[in-house]
């Protein structure tokens, strides 16, 4: 049996004995300093090459190196030592001190400690051993507190990450990590398995998106779509048995593989455990299931281990902070931000409320998605910005939402493209919708023009409003309960009544708009709009497609007394954008207003809101024409004014 200084070899933490080359480094390091034998120091500088590592890290928090250490000792022991030869750390080359370090950790061992002798366990045994140079170094130069640095090591522990019920313990996961686990746990209960195994959770760091193995993938050069679709095959075929929200606890296997990814969590010192600790533990079995795979598939696992060290940092995930904090105060928001459209939200208001109530209490609505909705209605008059809004009140993030533009699954063909390809074919494991599920069901999925799409599409969608599932081709069953589905469509456009108002200065109240879309939704079966409008969307959709959406919305044409409140949102955005870029202030009176709604009213009617923003955004160039103009006069303009002329709207130095 090999021995370090008495202590077995194999009760060593591995990662430990690679990054010091079973502690040849301290030799190394003590023949650097010209001493004769292996000091405590030597074998603490040894520890810096641990990969953010305790000792690293406390070295860099009093910036310092590792260099500087041993140039210190150097001068304390001047030039009359004779170093140490060159060779292994043995009995002979190790003084007194650093033998005692080695034997309370023997002595440990014979007590019956089962956890391998990681970083943590070697320091705190030499901090109180260090020869008094060592010391005097770290405390006069280094302004260290060693008894404190003692403390920090002493209270560190590996983070636990099993819950008492046997499931993973996501709170000892970063938030990077902990979305791995909710990717595991999708993938098993997509295809119905009752535990977790390390074959799932090495798949979840694979397919994790702007994960790990896809940043090493990129760098080192490797086929990650060759790796996904292998592990893919790991996973097995779909048992048939319906998707379980969650599965059943874990099988010992992957009970290990966390404990052993906490453990190398706490040898680099971190709080949590991050994906490269999931790495280093399903690398660390040299003839196991991830470091097998990576041989077949030419990967070096050693490289894909140097990037996780030196270049990866784990991705920011976005989090539910910037929602509104109650039901009343998002609905509130929601009426400032959809202008025009009072209706529509008071017809999504109570699903908004009956969604953010159930997320509270973890409620789920059975096997549909949260919510379905179609929009209907001409460009430009809000659908899709109600997506996004809605993605915000119900996920908490603007960007919380995927979009696909149905126009692309226009053909039979697209299918493929929609959910994903059967296995051998061109697509496989590629599908949009699927892995927008597997990536993160939390989200709103926005279908736009709905029906420029496919029938076969059509499949797809119907089993996703009425089981809020799909199946992926690459095998699990992807869920989409959690989800909220909007449909949009522009059918109905040409069937809506004409606005009232003619012109840019008439229905200043806006009262003939709120009145055209009462009679729409408002009216009896047998209105002459009600049914145009219907039976234009019967014409296209399926009627079963109809039949599982929550509700149809239509979205009214703008008239100007809308687009006039539109053109006030979209200068108080110009007006942001020119005071945090140029740190210029631009002001407006409220006929300025009106006449950039009476423009896009007479000539870009059609484009609606869109109209509008485009009138606002031609205001730039005039702005900055007087900005240029006041700068080659030698002067400077800090605030500017628009003002309504005859048929135009001016731009003025404002002070």
């Amino acid at each position: 049996m090999t021995t370090i200084l008495g202590v077995p070899a194999e009760l060593f933490d591995p990662r430990l004995l690679a990054a010091t080359g079973r502690f040849a480094a301290a030799v190394e390091i003590a023949a650097a300093c010209g001493s004769p034998r292996v000091e405590p120091s030597h074998v603490l500088i040894a520890l810096t090459r641990v990969g953010d590592g305790h000792t690293a890290a406390l070295f860099t928090q009093h910036r310092i190196s590792a260099d500087a250490m041993i140039t210190g000792l150097v001068a304390q022991a001047g030039s009359t030592r004779i170093p140490v030869p060159r060779s292994d750390l043995d009995a002979d080359t190790a003084t007194p001190g650093t033998r005692a370090c080695f034997a309370a950790l023997r002595t440990d061992a014979a007590a019956g400690t089962t956890a391998p002798i990681d970083e943590r366990r070697l320091l705190a045994a030499l901090l109180p051993r260090l020869e008094p140079a060592a010391v005097d170094l770290l405390t006069r130069y280094g302004r260290v507190d060693l008894e404190k640095w003692a403390r920090r090591v002493a209270d560190a522990s590996p983070p636990d990450p099993i819950d008492a019920d046997g499931r993973p313990a996501r709170t000892a996961f970063s938030p990077a990590c902990a979305a791995v686990l909710d990717l595991m746990a999708a993938e098993a209960a997509g295809l119905g398995r009752t535990h977790l195994t390390v074959a799932f959770l090495l798949h979840a760091l694979v397919a994790a998106p702007d994960g790990l193995m896809e940043r090493a993938c990129r760098f080192c050069g490797y086929d990650l779509t060759g790796l996904r679709a292998r592990t893919t095959l790991l996973l097995g075929e779909p048992t048939g048995r319906p998707a379980r929200p969650e599965p059943e606890p874990m099988d010992e296997p992957l009970r290990s593989v966390l404990r052993r990814a906490a453990t190398a969590a706490d040898g680099r010192g971190a709080g949590h455990i991050g994906q490269k600790d999931l790495l280093d533990a399903l690398l660390e079995t040299p003839d196991g299931l991830t470091a097998t795979l990576f041989g077949d598939l030419g990967i070096d696992a050693e490289a894909v281990r140097r990037f996780a060290r030196l270049y990866f940092t784990e991705p920011e995930i976005a989090t539910a902070d910037r929602a509104p904090s109650s039901v009343e105060a998002a609905l509130t928001w929601f009426r400032e931000r959809l202008i025009g459209q009072d209706l529509v939200v008071e017809r999504l208001a109570p699903h908004v409320e009956g969604i953010k109530r159930a997320i509270s209490h973890g409620l789920c609505f059975g096997d549909r998605p949260r919510g379905a909705f179609l929009f209907c209605g001409p460009s430009g008059t809000g659908k899709t910005m109600t997506a996004r809004l809605l993605a915000e009140m119900i996920y908490g993030s603007a960007d919380a939402i995927v979009t696909f533009e149905m126009g692309q699954f226009n053909t039979r063909e697209s299918v493929s493209a929609f959910v994903g390809a059967p296995p051998g074919y061109v697509g496989f494991g590629a599908g949009r919708l699927t892995n927008g599920l597997r990536d993160d069901p939390r989200r709103v999925f926005l279908f736009d023009e709905v029906e420029k799409a496919d029938p076969h599409v059509y499949d797809a969608l119907l089993r996703l409003l009425d089981e809020g599932r799909v199946s992926d081709p690459a095998g699990p069953v992807r869920d989409a309960r959690e989800s909220t589905i909007v449909l949009t469509a522009n059918i109905a456009a040409p069937r809506f009544p004409a606005p009232e108002s003619t012109g840019p200065d008439d229905d200043a109240d806006g009262t003939s708009m709120d009145r055209a879309l009462t009679d729409i939704l408002d009216a009896p079966e047998d209105t002459a709009t009600v049914t145009r409008i219907r039976d234009a969307l019967r014409e296209v959709l399926r009627p079963e497609l109809l039949n599982r959406l929550d509700e149809v919305i239509l979205f009214a044409p703008f008239g100007p007394a809308e687009l006039a409140a539109i053109a006030e949102a979209e200068l108080r955005r110009l007006s942001a954008h020119l005071r945090d870029r140029l740190g210029v202030r631009l002001t407006w009176s409220g006929e300025a207003s009106r006449k950039i709604a009476g423009v896009a009213w007479a000539t870009r009617a059609e484009q609606a809101a869109r109209g509008v923003r485009r009138c606002v955004d031609d205001v730039l160039p005039p702005v900055l024409r007087l900005l240029d103009q006041a700068r080659d006069a030698g002067g400077a303009v800090r605030a500017v004014r628009l003002e309504a002329g005859d048929g135009t709207v001016t731009v003025i130095a404002d002070g």
